[in-house]
């Protein structure tokens, strides 16, 4: 009897519990992982301007759905445990291939440039540079992507005439400037353009309003006055309602507001 009993602690008594410990765990891992994604890959604004929020949705769903749900399904009453351990390996196998593979997917499409492209800035993602161009890219930093973060750059238009010609027929498939490793300069030896092509935040606030409040906090943050603020549009695959708020007199970036800056 002894020994009947002791099989009987053995077994498994309910779905609900196997598949509540299953949750925790899945949210748990989930919720670094958001934290991490969005430290490391997503800082803001760009989890939102590279699509990172959709994206992080799908492998969260995946991942805090998928394997409780599957936990559920297989704790039946009644089955030892060693058994249900068997197949929660499996479960927890398949569902760390599914968050492998969403992982993936962020990775190739983490921002790795805010890029200053002709007259507005633009968030370049890894999935549009060709890894096997980035050796041409005349800065040496630049020849390799990032991770920890989206670098800043600027891209200039080519003053040779084939290679402007190039360019062009590049952009009507859709490789922006930004996206070309051979355009690539460094953000400083571009300030003067920056101001250039620039418009004054003062053309915003009468555009926006309601956007004086967030301006000011831009400067106060940045130890300077709005009335040395200017802005350029801000665009990705994925919005092209932002603007990117720059500082007289080094056009450095102060940050970033979600405005449309194309009127």
């Amino acid at each position: 009897m002894a020994a009947l009993e002791g099989s009987r602690q053995k077994r498994v008594t309910s779905r609900v519990g196997p598949a509540l410990l299953h949750l925790l765990g899945s949210t748990v891992v989930a919720g670094l992982g958001t934290l991490v994604l969005v430290a490391l890959w997503y800082p803001y604004p760009h989890y939102r301007l590279a699509g990172g929020l959709e994206l992080m949705a799908i492998m969260l769903s995946v991942d805090i759905v998928l394997g409780p749900v599957l936990t559920l399904v297989a704790a039946a009453p009644g089955k030892l445990l060693r058994v249900l351990a068997r197949d929660m390996a499996m479960i927890v196998a398949v569902q760390l291939s599914a968050f492998g593979y969403g992982l993936n997917v962020l990775a190739a499409a983490r921002p790795i440039g805010l890029v200053f492209e002709v007259d507005q800035m633009r968030v370049v993602s890894a999935a549009d540079v060709d890894p096997d161009l980035l050796g041409q890219s005349p800065v040496p930093q630049l020849r390799s992507l990032p991770w920890f973060g989206p670098r800043t750059f600027a891209a200039v238009k080519p003053t040779d005439p084939d290679e402007l010609a190039d360019a062009m027929i590049a952009g009507f498939s859709g490789i922006d400037l930004a996206m070309l490793p051979r355009c690539w300069r460094d953000y400083d030896s571009q300030h003067d353009a920056v101001l250039t092509r620039s418009r004054p935040a003062a053309q915003l606030l009468h555009r926006y309003p309601e956007a004086a409040a967030e301006l000011d906090a831009l400067a106060k943050a940045a130890a300077t006055t709005t009335a040395q603020l200017r802005f350029l549009p801000l665009r990705s695959r994925q919005a092209a309602d932002w603007v990117t708020v720059v500082a007289e007199p080094d056009a450095r970036i102060v940050g970033h507001l979600h405005r449309d800056g194309f009127f």
